[in-house]
């Protein structure tokens, strides 16, 4: 009986996760292949770069951030809260790690912070062309809950750039690059701009079998966003190479 049960739920989460994912990725935006995740399950995911920079550009470059948690903005419910993200997720840190995958974008390395821990990646040296799209694979550690936290679930929001062409801060325009970012005031923020404020989302679930909402808790629990500051982005989205010189933006 447990084993239906568990091949029920199994088949369940896996159809939401693909009609959640083609409702993301039917916009043609850069988003992730499975958009959502359950507590204590680590996936192996994708960005998916959905097309290029208009009619006859290639995507030669990508960056991507995770909001780090140090200085990351957490919101309850909607509202800006002073909770930092380990007064819901216990394990916060280093909970993702790039893929080696060199068939589209010949170079990638991984971005840490001062401790080591992975908050972003880039891929570089590829010609992806506008009408095609690319699968930048990555793993997605085991998020687990607070136990005496009443997040229901937690949204991590990404910071993604897609270059075509490499230009200064000053020379972003249509054409160069694609920003799904989200609005926080970093110089990536990409007003005007195709994806503006329109980042990509990983939402994880509570298993509420295994991790139970506390009793004074509402019987929905809370959402939690977890979004980048615009310091982090600021810090993290720009590509340097292995010699750490800064390659994009164009200094």
């Amino acid at each position: 009986m447990l084993t239906k049960q568990f091949k029920c739920f199994t088949h369940t989460a896996l159809a939401t996760a693909l009609l959640l994912g083609l409702s993301q990725n039917v916009l043609s935006h850069t988003r992730l292949e499975i958009p959502v995740g359950v507590e204590g399950v680590r996936i192996t995911n994708n960005v998916v770069i959905s097309h290029g920079c208009g009619d006859g550009t290639f995507v030669t470059k990508s960056s991507v951030v995770f909001p780090d948690g140090v200085d990351s903005i957490v919101k309850v419910n909607g509202t800006v809260a002073t909770d930092t993200i380990d007064a819901h997720v216990v394990n916060w840190g280093n909970l993702f790690q790039k893929v080696l995958d060199p068939s589209v974008f010949k170079a990638e390395d991984e971005k840490t912070d001062d401790s080591g821990n992975v908050v972003g990646f880039y891929v570089k040296d590829g010609k992806m062309p506008d009408h095609y799209a690319s699968y930048l694979k990555f793993r997605a550690g085991a998020v687990l809950f607070e136990p005496t936290s009443c997040a229901s679930s937690v949204k991590i929001v990404l910071a993604i750039a897609d270059i075509c062409k490499p230009t200064t801060i000053a020379g972003f325009a249509e054409g160069k690059l694609n920003l799904w970012t989200p609005a926080v005031g970093s110089d990536y923020d990409g007003p005007g701009l195709h994806g503006f404020d329109s980042p990509a989302t990983y939402t994880v679930t509570r298993d509420l079998a295994k991790n139970p909402l506390p009793g004074s808790c509402s019987a929905t629990g809370d959402t939690v966003d977890l979004i980048p500051s615009a310091a982090q982005i600021n810090r993290d989205l720009p590509i340097k190479n292995m010699k750490g010189v800064q390659i994009w933006p164009k200094p």
